[in-house]
């Protein structure tokens, strides 16, 4: 039964989120296709290159923040108004139900994530790949310099240079960053279904009680993560010269840990949660 409540949620879901990812891909190709002319050359061009970045980075956000906002009203309508009533008569368990919400949800979040990194990946690459063939290998080798990097002439590729800024190579640090952001996802998404769930426990205005919770784990999430994170490694953090490196090589792994563990304690909860018998709206 399970299987087809998932290929129910992914009917249902996917003519929105498909849209939603598809905004974000063609987003990317007008992005691309942007820096990979001249208009950004000139002194002239930066307000429009501070304002087409900012748009950027908003429209990533927007994404992300329509498709929770778009999973957290499916779960609480599919499962708590009118509609619940079908769908807790079904011959199913509410754990069923639950994980059917929960995959489908996880992996849409994921596909955002996903995209996102990739989108901002292809950006950066064309970005520097219209630099150099712009101004030639030298003068991108001064920039860096510059920028106080490292020299450029001393690494064999640009693959060393990175790992020297950033601790890891860069397909590790670009898999790392993913794995961070997915289980950023599992608790992000837990979160709101968690407090979806508490808020229908609360006799009166369920769905200002459901935001009322889910602030307070948001902020809550926050403050432990960013504890577990920082107080171990400040001093470390303090005392080098080489911050992000530093930051790369203990922050990252730490708040992956942080996460998985946040996101165990939400899982656990969601599922007691969804055995309670609840009045629905």
């Amino acid at each position: 039964m399970l299987r087809k409540l998932l290929k129910y949620e992914w009917k249902a879901t996917g003519k929105v989120l498909c849209l939603v990812n598809l905004a974000l891909v063609l987003i990317t190709l007008v992005g691309c296709c942007i820096l990979s002319t001249d208009i950004f050359d000139n002194e002239d061009a930066l307000p429009l290159a501070l304002l087409l970045i900012t748009l950027y980075t908003l429209s990533l956000a927007a994404i992300g923040i329509i498709t929770l906002i778009y999973l957290f009203l499916r779960f609480y309508r599919n499962l708590f108004t009118a509609e619940g009533y079908l769908m807790h008569t079904l011959p199913v368990t509410p754990g069923q139900l639950f994980h059917s919400k929960l995959i489908v949800g996880y992996f849409w979040v994921c596909l955002n994530s996903i995209l996102g990194i990739a989108s901002a990946t292809l950006l950066s690459f064309a970005a520097a790949y219209h630099f150099v063939s712009t101004h030639g290998i030298e003068i991108a080798d001064q920039f860096i310099l510059e920028m106080g990097m490292t020299d450029p002439s001393s690494a064999q590729d640009w693959s060393v240079w990175f790992q020297e800024f950033f601790y890891y190579p860069p397909l590790q640090f670009l898999l790392m960053i993913l794995i961070l952001q997915l289980v950023c996802n599992f608790s992000s998404l837990l979160t709101g279904y968690m407090s979806i769930l508490l808020g229908q426990l609360v006799e009166k205005y369920k769905q200002a009680a459901s935001f009322g919770f889910y602030i307070l784990f948001y902020v809550a999430n926050q403050i432990v993560s960013s504890a577990i994170i920082l107080i171990p490694c400040m001093r470390t953090l303090l005392a080098t010269d080489h911050f992000m490196k530093e930051y790369a090589r203990l922050l990252i792994p730490l708040a992956i840990v942080s996460q998985i563990i946040i996101g165990i304690i939400f899982y656990t909860a969601s599922l007691l949660l969804m055995r309670k018998k609840v009045n629905l709206d």
